[in-house]
């Protein structure tokens, strides 16, 4: 917590909330540790009142919770992580159905080259610049779509999406699956084959969701949410496709 927030526009609050958030998305603030404002705000060179609005912004994202002890970073369950997913599989799925019938060769042009940056990312094992680059990637796919709604409810999801794409992210055969998965989208929507893109990003997230999932039961066994997330995780399971579309029966290991 070293950052200092410059003294020019946006407003304060408005800095401290990406600062803080940033923190958390990065995990350099990690789940389930203790927040203190006191601290936020000596590290961040501002008074608790910026902290404090944040914290009030980070709390309806579910970023950060109350305890009997106080504020902490949001410790989601493998039911939560789950949750999350699922909806997002769905309106994601949807969308990328929608954006193979009206996707402009300037929006196209736009993911070729966070895909190309995506590439190199992985090529130096940068979990950062990836999960930056996929947000970016997903963001611009929803926009390509063209539904207000739809990109209103995903914007809604972005903040814990983000919190937990590090962990999707952190293995290097991950990152190497995300980035072959987002060249294959590529093709399919200069294709106009919207079933195919559909199919393909639902199982994309699905098994994203699963991945982040475990990763929670492993770290936090004991606040896994019992049946309800084992149910969840069946719903989960049931976006994800036998075989991931477009890789048909090949079995060799991804070269890109």
């Amino acid at each position: 917590m070293d950052a200092v927030l410059d003294r020019a526009d946006p407003p304060r609050s408005e800095q401290a909330y990406e600062a803080i958030r940033d923190m958390i998305v990065s995990g350099r603030l990690r789940a389930g540790e203790t927040i203190s404002e006191v601290q936020l705000a000596e590290a961040l060179a501002v008074s608790r009142t910026p902290v404090r609005e944040a914290m009030k912004r980070l709390l309806g994202q579910r970023l950060v919770e109350v305890t009997p002890r106080g504020l902490r970073v949001f410790r989601p369950s493998a039911g939560d992580v789950a949750e999350v997913y699922f909806l997002r599989a769905a309106i994601e799925g949807a969308v990328a159905r929608a954006a193979a019938a009206r996707i402009s060769a300037g929006q196209l042009a736009g993911l070729g080259r966070i895909q190309a940056e995506s590439v190199g990312a992985a090529e130096r094992g940068d979990v950062a610049a990836l999960v930056e680059l996929n947000g970016r990637f997903h963001r611009l796919l929803a926009e390509a779509a063209g539904s207000a709604r739809a990109a209103a409810a995903l914007r809604d999801l972005d903040p814990l999406v983000a919190a937990y794409r590090r962990l999707s992210l952190l293995s290097p055969e991950h990152q190497r699956g995300s980035v072959a998965d987002h060249a294959r989208l590529i093709g399919l929507l200069e294709r106009r084959d919207g079933p195919g893109a559909e199919a393909l990003v639902r199982d994309h997230i699905a098994r994203a969701g699963r991945r982040v999932a475990e990763a929670v039961l492993q770290m936090e066994p004991a606040a896994t949410g019992g049946a309800d997330a084992a149910e969840q995780l069946r719903t989960l399971d049931g976006l994800a496709a036998p075989e991931p579309p477009g890789r048909g029966n090949q079995k060799q290991p991804r070269k890109d």
